[in-house]
């Protein structure tokens, strides 16, 4: 059954009929649907003959015909037929309440049969009904039929709330449903020690928030100790991190000023005149560069054998760089961008966990697209 409440999605597909005479529907034998749209449309149109005469014949037909829908149900040997006879009886008493509700429809039908007493009766039942059938597929001791599991028992407690122990049985066949998952600890082989704590708790809070999947439960590997069993190991290692040497590169270039500066003043028949020319400067760049580089394994083991569920690796690569100049010359033959470049100075590579983090962050995209993808269809 749907966890909607079965009101609620007859309200969805009737509203987009809502001004209908309901004639259409009544001409299909869709009785209680036909009921809802005349009702609907005597509320504007009180006087509207055709969803007076539809409402006038649909309305003995739509109870009939739930009646004797319940009737067949109660007879079978349908395992949910007391949860398909509230669906009957909710129908009657939705049609009821709407006519109630129209004053142009309480004029045809005086006093609309409700069937209160009878759903309350049906509710009880439907919860045992939902109860049972809860309990038998949780000693199937299987994910999949907890998760059914865990379905009725939310219905039973729709039924009747609270229904003898259903609040710990949800908590139990959601417990039995979900998949568990330890997040081991993610060590880094190499000659350099840096932690990979921070790409750790990235992923791990990554798993929590954004993988949405009410079945799916992740731990730490100091929480999965508590656990009576796990389901799945997540496992990452960075495999070699290695930081290459640092290289600078030096490089000499002249520029010229595009346009001609004033470099002077002269003096011309006793008069002092500006002097105008293109000026030069020659621009030494330098180039400091540290290249770090590494992968990352990701393997989803299975808890109990520990077979091999998933294995990826993501390379990953980072750049630092410094750039730094000089110049010889005039800084008028220099852009502002040049210049800027001028003031800056050489600088030290940074620690190697500085370069660790920068190296883990396009692998942290590219780890978490994988885990949002796998744990998907569970």
């Amino acid at each position: 059954m749907s966890r909607l409440p079965l009101l609620i999605a007859l309200a969805l597909v009737l509203m987009a009929t809502a001004c209908t005479s309901g004639k259409k529907a009544y001409q299909k034998g869709n009785y209680s649907q036909a009921v809802i749209q005349a009702v609907e449309r005597l509320r504007h149109s009180p006087d509207h003959k055709k969803s007076v005469q539809t409402l006038r014949q649909a309305y003995p037909l739509a109870l009939e015909t739930h009646t004797n829908e319940i009737e067949q149900l109660l007879r079978s040997a349908d395992p949910i037929k007391y949860a398909k006879t509230v669906e009957q009886y909710e129908i009657m008493n939705h049609m009821a309440e709407e006519i109630r509700k129209c004053p142009a429809a309480l004029e045809i039908f005086r006093n609309p049969t409700s069937y209160s007493e009878q759903l309350t009766a049906a509710r009880q039942k439907a919860a045992h009904e939902a109860y049972e059938l809860g309990v038998n597929l949780l000693n199937q001791n299987t994910r999949e039929a907890a998760r059914d599991a865990y379905d009725q028992f939310l219905n039973a407690n729709r039924f009747v709330p609270g229904y003898q122990d259903v609040n710990k049985k949800i908590e139990q066949a959601k417990f039995d449903a979900a998949l568990k998952v330890s997040v081991e600890q993610i060590p880094v082989r190499g000659q350099f020690r840096v932690s990979s704590d921070f790409f750790y708790d990235q992923i791990y809070s990554y798993l929590q928030t954004g993988i949405k999947n009410e079945f799916v439960w992740f731990y730490s590997n100091q929480e999965a100790k508590k656990l009576p069993y796990i389901d799945e190991i997540l496992i990452m290692e960075f495999e070699e991190f290695i930081v290459g040497a640092v290289n600078e590169k030096r490089s000499e270039k002249e520029y010229t000023s595009k346009d001609s500066v004033k470099v002077g003043t002269a003096t011309i028949d006793g008069r002092q005149v500006d002097v105008y020319n293109k000026v030069k400067a020659k621009l030494i760049t330098n180039r400091r560069e540290v290249v770090s580089s590494g992968v990352l394994t990701l393997r989803i083991l299975d808890g109990q054998s520990r077979k091999a569920k998933l294995s990826r690796k993501f390379p990953g690569t980072f750049t630092w760089v410094n750039e730094w100049a000089q110049f010889n010359g005039d800084e008028r033959a220099l852009t502002h961008q040049q210049l800027e470049m001028c003031k800056r100075r050489a600088e030290a590579p940074p620690p190697h966990q500085q370069m660790f983090l920068e190296f883990t962050k396009p692998i942290f995209d590219q780890a978490k697209s994988t885990l949002k993808s796998y744990y998907r269809n569970y």
